[in-house]
């Protein structure tokens, strides 16, 4: 019953590395393991919701319109230019099955976000991994790297480690000629976009999504820039109402209030400068990042995440172990950056682990 590529999936126990089980909703406990926002949505969203509750008896607007219209404003692009998905999971998965034949090959650095993998393989792909040598991106070995490929996935910033490629490296890698898939989900921390570039360039995706900086996680609401033949592509594949009336409501509202938007990236780099200061004091190596986490290498400590996880986890602090990500390994922890009493509290919790508290 289950199809040959399913199969070899659950043999090879290929899925989305979960986060250890924990229970967030516990009194006091503080969540810096899954890059949400800390701060929530701005309250225009909150009202938006409210006014949109009466009318969820009415399928959504197929096309987006008004939605895909306030995003290519936002970008400074057309709305053909723009596609929805509902979270750019879903855009993952739609570009694998509109740009990827079952048996080519799609470049996926390593450690970067398990949906590229996993979309690549139900759709028939093959994941050629290349991991990032001392987690960094030199793009003459991605070149390299992507020869008898078909496309590429780019985190920028990539999730886990925080970092991307040069807009200069990215260019010497879409004169290769494939199709270069660059996530964007945490472009708002970094102020840095090629999203207008991918409107004129025939071999550039960009996806992006409304989960990070607008804090629109729960609502689910990603959408695609390029070029409108490969939009064309994905409209032409997804299905009608894949964004529901609330998120698109929700998402309109958001972009309705950019400067809430800007006073919370604004006080997630303060917050993400803050911890990676405290604990390069305490010997962590913490890799630079334009995202609003940071990769935290604790093996200088002479320790594993694990260890690391469950001190923080006994005291209400949860953090993303990465022994379970490709690529990353048992020596690295992902911290969320939170509100400024949540950073302390944390700081605070590593300094009583390293003097044996």
């Amino acid at each position: 019953m289950i199809s040959k590529r399913v199969s070899e999936m659950l043999r090879l126990r290929v899925s989305y590395p979960l986060a250890r089980k924990y229970d967030v909703r516990a009194a006091g406990t503080i969540n810096l393991a899954s890059n949400e926002s800390p701060y929530g949505p701005s309250p225009r969203v909150l009202r938006a919701l409210k006014r949109e509750a009466a009318r969820v008896g009415s399928y959504p607007d197929p096309r987006a319109t008004e939605l895909r219209r306030a995003i290519g404003s936002y970008i400074g692009v057309e709305i053909e230019c723009v596609a929805i998905g509902n979270g750019s999971d879903e855009l993952v998965d739609l570009a694998c099955k509109a740009f990827l034949n079952p048996g080519e090959r799609a470049l996926i650095p390593l450690p970067t976000f398990a949906m590229y993998e996993l979309a690549c393989r139900v759709n028939g792909g093959v994941p050629k991994f290349f991991e990032l040598s001392n987690l960094e991106w030199r793009v003459t070995e991605l070149k390299r790297a992507l020869e008898g490929t078909k496309l590429a996935f780019i985190g920028r910033p990539n999730n886990p480690t925080g970092n991307g490629m040069s807009l200069r490296d990215l260019r010497s890698l879409l004169a290769s000629g494939r199709l270069i898939i660059v996530d964007e989900a945490y472009a708002e921390f970094a102020d840095d976009s090629v999203a207008k570039l991918a409107t004129k360039t025939g071999n550039l995706l960009v996806l992006r999504t409304f989960s990070k900086a607008f804090g629109l996680a729960g609502l689910r609401v990603g959408y695609a820039v390029g070029n409108p033949k490969l939009i064309e592509a994905l409209e032409g594949i997804r299905a009608p109402f894949n964004v529901n009336r609330l998120a698109q409501a929700a998402a309109i509202a958001a972009l309705r209030d950019k400067r809430y938007m800007r006073r919370v990236v604004g006080k997630v780099r303060r917050g993400r400068t803050y911890i990676r200061r405290e604990l390069t004091k305490l010997d962590f190596r913490v890799l630079p990042s334009d995202a609003n986490f940071l990769m935290v290498d604790v093996s200088p400590m002479g320790l594993d995440a694990s260890e690391v996880f469950d001190f923080l986890a006994e005291r209400k602090i949860f953090v993303r172990d990465l022994s379970n990500f490709r690529g990353a390994g048992s020596d690295y922890i992902r911290i969320t950056v939170g509100t400024p009493r949540q950073n302390e509290r944390l700081v605070k919790t590593i300094k009583q682990f390293k003097g044996g508290g």
